[in-house]
């Protein structure tokens, strides 16, 4: 009799499946896909959290060419897999921008180039990776009134412009002391291009008519309007600039000609405190908002240096990140480079 009752339970438990085991493979099975949601697929990670009034979403992740481009139909049927193409996947991210249609462009220290991602127009475009004005280490990437790309090549001690079709219609420092610039933002009457040289701890102005260098401001020390490792700049509302002066562990308010203004955040782990400030970007309502790699998120501050919230933490899942690098703002959306996780994640502000 027993055994009977054991064979018969054996037998339901082999009709209806381990369901535990089932669950499990399932879970693994949705590892690495999207989450499902009918506009959004992450529509439920907000900043602040619940039962706050959600301020900031996150909208997408961007990884590889197939987030914005479908792949052939061909190649799948010819090779099982779609073409190897080195530039389908992101591999070391580090800076961003947003174009005036809304395309995200990256720059990529292993791939040595930058990648625009279209997600309108579903494609992706590759560009700087030929010629003598190839990218070497190419850090920040800024796009101008006018539509033009500045990309810091820094390991080739320049900044190189492109236009929206990729052909090169510029270069700015080549051989004229120039020595590593991790960033170059366009001033906001559009006449000059200003542009960080971490090793020379000072801030270059270029005349973006001529490409001829117009002036330089700073040095290297902690006092005010002096620099250590600047790495990042952007123009406020107000036309005055913005500097992300590293291994002072601080931003500094600077006028267009390099007057100190003013700055905030010290070396610190506490809130609106810095150690590895990596990257600024200012909303059009003069919002700052500030990347620190050490702790893997984005600190956002007013017009008068006040913390108002920060974006992300620590980890591998959406909205987290190992290493914020670049950001980049343009109306209600925001990019971020997570850059060992090898993507961006891209952020709105909520209404």
């Amino acid at each position: 009799m027993i055994r009977k009752t054991i064979l018969t339970a054996l037998a339901i438990v082999l009709a209806l499946g381990f369901p535990a085991a089932d669950a499990e493979a399932k879970k693994k099975k949705k590892k690495n896909q999207k989450p499902q949601h009918a506009e959004n697929p992450y529509a439920e990670y907000v900043w602040p959290p619940p039962p706050d009034t959600a301020r900031i979403q996150l909208m997408d992740i961007l990884y590889r060419r197939a987030d914005v481009e479908a792949e052939s139909k061909l190649a799948k049927a010819l090779t099982g897999a779609g073409p190897q193409n080195p530039y389908d996947y992101l591999r070391k991210p580090f800076g961003v921008a947003i174009d005036g249609e809304g395309r995200i462009l990256v720059t990529d220290t292993e791939l040595q180039a930058l990648l625009r991602f279209d997600r309108e127009g579903r494609r992706m475009d590759v560009f700087g990776t030929t010629g003598p004005t190839r990218l070497g280490i190419p850090l920040g990437v800024e796009v101008g009134p006018d539509g033009r790309i500045f990309v810091a090549s820094s390991a080739n001690q320049e900044v190189v412009a492109f236009d929206g079709d990729g052909k090169v219609v510029g270069v700015f420092g080549r051989g004229d002391g120039l020595t590593n610039p991790p960033a170059a933002t366009v001033h906001p009457y559009g006449k000059s291009l200003y542009v960080a040289d971490s090793k020379a701890h000072e801030i270059v102005v270029y005349d973006l008519a001529t490409g001829e260098r117009s002036f330089a401001f700073g040095r290297r020390g902690e006092g005010e309007g002096e620099f250590n490792y600047p790495t990042a700049l952007v123009f406020d509302p107000e036309g005055n600039l913005l500097v992300v002066d590293q291994l002072n562990s601080r931003v500094q308010l600077l006028s267009d000609e390099g007057e100190f203004l003013d700055t905030f955040g010290d070396l610190g782990v506490g809130f609106g405190r810095f150690v590895r400030p990596k990257d600024v970007a200012v909303t059009a309502d003069g919002l700052i908002m500030v990347t620190d790699a050490a702790f893997s998120n984005i600190q956002i501050f007013d017009i008068d240096f006040r913390l108002l919230t920060f974006v992300g933490s620590g980890g591998h899942g959406p909205g987290q990140f190992q290493i914020a690098t670049g950001i980049a703002v343009r109306g209600p959306d925001f990019a971020v480079v997570d850059q060992l996780n090898r993507r961006v994640q891209l952020f709105r502000f909520l209404p």
